[in-house]
């Protein structure tokens, strides 16, 4: 007798009457009890809901929390998410209902889930012919879902669809066919009454081969789609999260420290080479740097400004007071305030690379042993210093203070390492860097090396990563001295050389600090200009020399340094003010003094627009730091930087040797 709850050809008539008959008695242990709320079958809690809260009104709720407009985000998280509910139960009432009746067979198992559909209510089955049930690639079920509860639910609401919405029908019955056959399966509904089809008609097979059973499917079907068939992304929804997490932990690892990012991003490349995987490394630390750099350059800059001001005006009221004024000394504990900060920002300056500096062609083994005795001294007597300067060790070019500041700092590093004294060695050699090899970030080319070595306490990997960072150190509380800028410092003059730096160290195995250079030509070095004597503060004879500055307070400071020093003076706010003086007093002016970060036009900008009228304008540049306006290159003829912040003297000793030079060129 052919079974009442399911549709099926005649070769499986037999089985699926036995799976109606194995149901029946299933579903007819009911027990339901109102007082408690429970309803029962054979042993297991079953629970009633309607159908369109699992449909039409859950797609409704979706679109209005995400709002006008994203209907289609809204509809397709509302599809993931119900087709891997509906999977996930299947799958689960499947195993408990094979569990419970003894069912083993793979269609034996099978055949009961259509039975069981129909007996709670989801939709009548209907198995077509061409369905192939044998475990394996080969299985493909071909089959309709008369009265589906989520397309009836569609049609009661008079709603029109494009695309099939018998989304948990499908996730179920691929479910409970996927216990049954313990094999991955996956169900497209391919037509679907709510849309105006024929059925609710779906095709399942295993997800390697959905896509060709759906064309299969298609070269036979009587009635094709009236719309687009889709597969559903199984476990979208998870994959989704899982991706967002993964991008969550990337993004809190590079705020904490962007070297962890390296194992996040690059999972996937994990397998390629290990020198791939650390020349990414060094790029990321790299990047870091620069940052963190850009941002030293910027507070050194601001403060800067407010040192200049402190500075000039301390200098100015010193000058005023005189030596045997009461207050006099406290004037000097300002200035001297102020020049420990200054020196403070120098050394941001130098990690941000925002010096101006006077390279020249340097001998890297003299300079080595010219400063030996200091760093002996430095050292300390517990502490063995040893130098090893190599043969052939070609020149550099460099400024010599960055020189002699990066080898000094690399020795107190060395020196804070060994507190209960050692061993530090100091080394020059010469390195050859060839097209194929490349090494670390050096560029092919030749090289000289300066390497220092110490058998200190060594450094753990998270310290190593952070050495180079300005402020940070591993002293704390009374141990802790300096200002946390030595490394930062010493990467900063390497990088705005050309070169690299890199650590070597270990926790108890000691440290080893590697600088490349870049080998100079010594033929492109010019040779010494005589020096002339310094120019102490002179007065200026009436000279007219215009001033722009865009602080107020700065601008009253640098009026009254120079009015003080018998200049007449032009002062102006910004370039728009700069030009107007220019214009009408241009061929009196001996010199302008501007600042080289201003809103609008910079000042060296300003100055070459000057010159287009005064080719032999004399020009002071000076700001708190170099920034893009004068890094990396060479200032023009008579033009001088001053640095914020200055004394007094230093800016009229500038100016007045810009004035001495340009009447000695006419």
């Amino acid at each position: 007798m052919a079974p009442r709850s399911v549709s099926v050809p005649d070769p499986l008539r037999d089985i699926f009457s036995r799976a109606e008959e194995t149901v029946a008695a299933y579903f007819a242990e009911r027990r339901q009890e109102i007082e408690s709320g429970t309803l029962e079958h054979s042993g297991s809690r079953y629970v009633l809901l309607r159908g369109p809260a699992l449909s039409v009104e859950l797609f409704d709720l979706m679109r209005d929390f995400y709002g006008e407009g994203r209907q289609r985000e809204a509809d397709a998280f509302s599809r993931h998410l119900l087709y891997d509910l509906a999977h996930a139960v299947g799958r689960s009432d499947a195993r408990n209902f094979h569990a419970r009746m003894r069912l083993g067979d793979p269609v034996e198992r099978l055949s009961a889930g259509p039975v069981h559909f129909a007996f709670t209510g989801w939709a009548h089955v209907r198995i077509d012919a061409r369905s192939v049930t044998e475990p394996g690639d080969a299985f493909c079920l071909i089959y309709d879902h008369d009265h589906s509860f989520e397309a009836d639910a569609w049609l009661a609401a008079g709603r029109s669809v494009d695309e099939p919405v018998c989304i948990m029908n499908a996730g179920y019955s691929s479910g409970w066919c996927e216990a049954s056959f313990d094999t991955p399966l996956v169900a497209a509904e391919v037509l679907c009454r709510a849309r105006g089809d024929e059925a609710c008609r779906f095709v399942m097979a295993p997800p390697a081969r959905i896509e060709a059973q759906l064309a299969r499917w298609a070269e036979g079907a009587d009635a094709p789609p009236s719309g687009s068939v889709s597969v559903p992304d199984f476990l979208a929804r998870k994959r989704l999260e899982e991706e967002l997490r993964r991008k969550r932990d990337e993004l809190e690892e590079r705020v904490r420290e962007r070297t962890a990012e390296l194992e996040a991003t690059y999972e996937a490349l994990k397998q390629e080479t290990q020198e791939r995987a650390e020349a990414e490394s060094r790029l990321m630390k790299s990047q870091r740097l620069e940052a963190i750099g850009r941002l030293a350059g910027g507070i050194a800059h601001d403060f800067n400004n407010l040192l200049t001001g402190i500075q000039g005006y301390a200098h100015l009221l010193d000058r005023e007071l005189g030596a045997t004024h009461p207050g006099a000394g406290h004037v000097k504990e300002i200035v001297l305030a102020t020049e420990r900060a200054a020196s403070l920002t120098a050394q941001l300056l130098a990690f941000a690379r925002r010096q101006v500096v006077e390279p020249r062609v340097l001998d890297l083994n003299g300079t080595v042993d010219s400063l030996s005795g200091l760093l002996h001294r430095i050292i300390g007597e517990e502490i063995t210093l040893e130098t090893e300067l190599g043969a052939e060790v070609p020149p550099v070019r460099m400024d010599p203070g960055q020189l002699e500041q990066l080898l000094v700092n690399l020795i107190v590093n060395a020196r804070d390492a060994l507190p209960g004294g050692g061993h530090v060695k100091v080394a020059t050699e010469a390195l050859e860097v060839g097209l194929a090899e490349g090494e670390g970030e050096l560029p092919p080319g030749r090289y000289a090396r300066l390497v220092v070595t110490d058998d200190g306490h060594g450094m753990d990997a998270e310290t190593r990563e952070r050495a180079f960072e300005p402020f940070f150190t591993t002293r704390a509380g009374a141990e802790r001295s300096g200002s946390g800028l030595g490394l930062a410092t010493v990467h900063g003059v390497v990088r705005q050389a050309g070169g690299a730096v890199s650590l070597e160290s270990a926790e108890g195995g000691g440290t080893r600090a590697v600088v490349s250079l870049p080998a100079a030509d010594p033929a492109e070095d010019e040779p010494a200009r005589p020096s002339r004597p310094p120019l102490e503060p002179a007065p200026g004879r009436g000279q007219l020399v215009l001033l722009v500055e865009d602080r107020e307070s700065l601008r009253r400071l640098g009026r009254e340094i120079l009015v003080d020093a018998g200049y007449e003076v032009l002062v102006a706010g910004d370039a728009e003010e700069a030009r107007v003086c220019f214009a009408a007093e241009q061929h009196e002016l001996v010199a302008v003094v501007t600042d080289v970060v201003m809103p609008g036009t910079r000042g060296p900008e300003l100055v070459e627009e000057m010159r287009r009228a005064r080719p032999d304008l004399p020009a002071i540049l000076v700001s708190g730091h170099v920034g893009d306006a004068l890094e990396g290159a060479a200032l023009p003829p008579r033009t001088a930087f001053v640095a914020k912040p200055y004394r007094p003297a230093a800016l009229l000793r500038t100016l007045a040797a810009l004035i001495r030079d340009a009447a000695d060129e006419r």
